[in-house]
């Protein structure tokens, strides 16, 4: 008698498994038909400018308060993304934004902190079957980036079309719909009614502001009634300077040397002294010469004339905000705010 109540248990929990199936297949072929698996955010109206902070930590050290580099861009009708850092796919769920519905993404530099997320952007956007054109702008080195996250979905993409609950849609590719346009210094972009220049920064130690080495790009946006610029990762620069200037809205990197190289020190004690003093003077080095310091950021805005500052890619501890707010006042006198993850300015 256990047996069979065994055996009849057996039966209907295999038959849920093959209804489940059966709903799985008709979901996806009804996706199919539709076009797309994501529903659709509802987009924001043409006259809506606003700059969200997705993640403003500092990478690549990872911290539980705060997510890697990623912003958002609402402009124009249009959900643009501006770098792509770990988490940026959900960040941009929670603040409503369907993957499908954005169809430009730019990526500063390709260092992890600021593209760790485009793996998972594009994979979930297969996963979910979007079908718009996504664009994807960066730097030289960025199509190399790109070709092969698209060539790790390849197996996954090939696991579906053998039988999966995606193999009716096994002829779609990972690589549809989506292109790649490297920009160099000087680079222009016209997307609607959104203007993007790019201007090479100071951030890699092999590049310079001739525009060669590796780049490392800052941005300007210039919608309707609102321009923002943003500077990436840099040092000191006058180009990026020249690209902010007048902005109504300049979003600046920001970190204190002693107070990075005092954290690292701290979290690398046990290293050998001499090791741990080559490695400092390194890093002062680019931390001075590839990011900006709370003094420089205000010496920047001033020079720029910009009217209001957002500080991201913060590497300061909350206990600095104050004393950086003042060193940056110093030098610059338009409001000055400190960005938090998923808020809007």
């Amino acid at each position: 008698m256990n047996l069979l109540k065994t055996r009849s248990t057996m039966i209907a929990v295999a038959s849920r498994h093959r209804r489940r199936r059966i709903m799985a297949a008709m979901v996806v072929a009804a996706c199919a038909w539709s076009g797309t698996l994501a529903a659709q955010s509802t987009l924001p109206a043409k006259g809506i400018v606003q700059w969200v902070t997705l993640g403003t930590n500092s990478g690549p050290l990872a911290f539980s308060d705060r997510a890697q580099p990623a912003n958002l861009l609402v402009a124009d009708g249009q959900y643009i993304v501006v770098d792509a850092g770990d988490g940026a796919s959900e960040s941009l769920l929670r603040k409503g934004v369907f993957l499908d519905d954005v169809h430009a993404v730019f990526i500063s530099h390709l260092h992890f902190d600021h593209t760790g997320g485009l793996f998972a952007l594009l994979g979930r956007r297969y996963q979910a079957r979007g079908v718009s054109p996504l664009t994807i702008y960066g730097p030289p080195g960025t199509k190399r980036t790109v070709d092969a996250l698209i060539a790790a979905m390849q197996p996954m993409a090939e696991a579906e079309g053998e039988g999966g609950v995606f193999s009716a849609l096994a002829k779609s590719k990972p690589g549809d719909n989506i292109k790649v346009v490297e920009l160099v210094d000087g680079s222009r972009v016209k997307l609607g009614n959104v203007n993007v220049s790019a201007a090479v920064n100071t951030h890699y130690v092999l590049s310079d502001e001739t525009g060669k080495g590796n780049h490392s790009l800052a941005f300007r946006f210039d919608a309707p009634g609102r321009s923002i610029a943003y500077t990436g990762d840099t040092g000191p620069s006058k180009k990026v300077e020249a690209l902010a200037k007048n902005a109504d809205l300049l979003v600046s990197e920001i970190m204190d040397p002693d107070e990075s190289l005092d954290r690292l020190s701290e979290m690398a004690k046990d290293l050998n002294f001499v090791v741990l003093a080559v490695a400092k003077h390194a890093l002062r080095s680019h931390f001075v010469e590839e990011h900006l310091s709370p003094d420089e950021v205000g010496l920047m805005a001033k020079r720029a004339n910009v009217k209001s500052l957002l500080l991201t890619h913060n590497a300061l501890a909350a206990s600095s905000l104050d004393g950086a707010h003042a060193r940056i006042a110093k030098n610059y006198s338009g409001p000055i705010t400190f960005a938090e993850d998923m808020h809007a300015y």
